[in-house]
């Protein structure tokens, strides 16, 4: 079933969701979240502060999260620290996102290029599934991926650890009876997959692979 951690607590997790404007401090009522399917797992979390809104008094649930923003969610949930030099055109040391690429650079969740990465591009649900499946050492369950019509559209390396998340409870399809692997993800879906994989799965391991592990791929392997 997968290698687990022990369960961690809220009051033990510390997520800091990055965004492009100063967050603020949790404990807030936003103002833009009335009626919105995602406020009681983003009040929840935002109430243990563990994601934050925006200095205007929003949260904007309806944003997209960018590959670099979630990149910092999961490094900061496996407490990664160790790190690998970046070689993407796209990300420099003066990049907030450049120690957050590092770091997924030395866990093995992202494979370095002398190419793009596109770092603010919003990440994709299933780049997002396959993060988590690698990070979690999660069992790949492609047979859960059965009912989707578009089960053909999910990357073959992340097909089994959507179905395993899909067995866990941690995401769903659509009502359409779709997946839609390459739609990206809000900060609401977001705050949603957050609160139940601290309620239902364990914390990853600290992943860290030798630098001899690390295998380049090639310029337009990110796109």
């Amino acid at each position: 079933m997968g290698k687990f951690k022990k369960l961690l607590s809220l009051a033990s997790i510390s997520i800091l969701l990055i965004t492009c404007s100063e967050p603020v401090n949790a404990n807030v009522t936003y103002s833009d979240m009335g009626g919105h399917w995602s406020t009681n797992y983003v009040t929840k979390l935002s109430d243990s502060n563990l994601i934050n809104g925006y200095d205007d008094g929003t949260f904007k649930p309806n944003n997209d999260i960018t590959k670099a923003e979630f990149f910092k969610i999961i490094n900061n949930l496996a407490g990664l620290k160790k790190s690998y030099s970046v070689t993407f055109k796209d990300v420099s040391r003066s990049d907030w996102f450049y120690d957050e690429v590092a770091k997924g650079i030395k866990a093995g969740y992202i494979v370095p290029t002398t190419g793009n990465l596109y770092p603010e591009k919003p990440i994709t649900r299933q780049e997002a599934m396959y993060i988590i499946g690698y990070m979690y050492d999660l069992t790949p369950m492609p047979e859960s991926l059965k009912n989707f019509s578009d089960a053909s559209l999910i990357r073959e390396d992340a097909k089994g650890y959507v179905g395993a998340l899909i067995f866990y409870g941690i995401v769903d399809g659509y009502p359409d009876g779709e997946f839609k692997p390459d739609n990206p993800i809000s900060r609401g879906e977001v705050s949603k997959i957050l609160d139940l994989l601290i309620s239902k799965l364990k914390a990853p391991d600290e992943k860290v692979i030798l630098d001899s592990e690390i295998k380049f791929g090639a310029k337009d392997h990110y796109k």
